[in-house]
């Protein structure tokens, strides 16, 4: 066989070889794809699920529909007041006396009359003509002063603290940014210092809220829900930043 013939058939052969391990590389490539688009979905999932949980909190729910403005101090409308409730607590935050950590907690129940009896808190922003919008940094303030909450460390109890001058370091999540708050929402509540939401969060000392990198999870890392907080929060609030 001359160098001619040789060379013709090898292209041949290669030819040949190239046709019979193309669908092999085709279903290699299907596969492959395939694969990362069950990831991409299984993240996109769970992500949606934190966010799910994390919008764990809700204003005013036994009137809903309405939207939520803004004042100055809470010796402003008292129209403007407002109450909060969780969903994995069921009842509503309020000011309590504590022994440690900051005076904020629960309410023995959710009945319509304690709902109206707990409902201090309010939302300061500069324009108070217009209602507090999903993305706004807002201040969040209950009862007579010192009314604002501010992140702040502490030795016990969940690091929040009181202030009496407005702190705009909150943002409510869970809608398209830019869009109306309205009551009977489920939302998150985030804190831009400490770029964490703030959560139910169940403690030996202090009120039962926290955050997600809270130390003392102890049992309640077998609760699902509280479970699920733990390992994918920052998803989930990664998700709801995006809205």
């Amino acid at each position: 066989m001359n160098t001619l013939h040789r060379a013709l058939v090898a292209t041949a052969v290669m030819a040949a070889m190239s046709v019979a391990l193309a669908p092999q590389t085709l279903a290699a490539e299907s596969a492959r794809g395939a694969t990362e688009t069950a990831q991409v979905a299984a993240a996109t999932s769970d992500a949606e699920t934190a966010a799910g949980y994390l919008k764990q909190w809700m204003f005013d729910p036994n009137h809903p529909g309405h939207l939520l403005y803004t004042k100055s101090s809470f010796s402003g409308p008292a129209s403007r007041n407002t109450n909060l409730k969780n969903k994995l607590e069921h009842r509503f935050l309020q000011w309590e006396s504590q022994t440690w950590g900051i005076n904020l907690g629960w309410t023995d129940d959710a009945s319509p009359a304690t709902a109206t009896r707990v409902s201090r808190w309010f939302f300061t922003m500069g324009d108070e003509a217009r209602p507090v919008r999903y993305g706004d940094l807002v201040a969040i303030g209950n009862g007579g002063s010192p009314s604002y909450i501010r992140y702040a460390s502490r030795t016990f109890g969940i690091n929040l603290d009181w202030s009496k001058t407005p702190r705009y370091e909150w943002k409510l999540l869970g809608g398209k940014v830019g869009e109306p708050v309205r009551s009977g929402q489920w939302l998150a509540i985030y804190n831009t210092v400490t770029k964490q939401p703030l959560i139910y969060f169940d403690r030996s000392v202090g009120g039962d809220i926290g955050w997600p990198d809270s130390e003392t999870w102890g049992e309640q890392i077998t609760d699902a829900a509280m479970a699920f907080i733990k390992e994918h929060w920052d998803e989930g609030l990664a998700f709801l930043l995006l809205a």
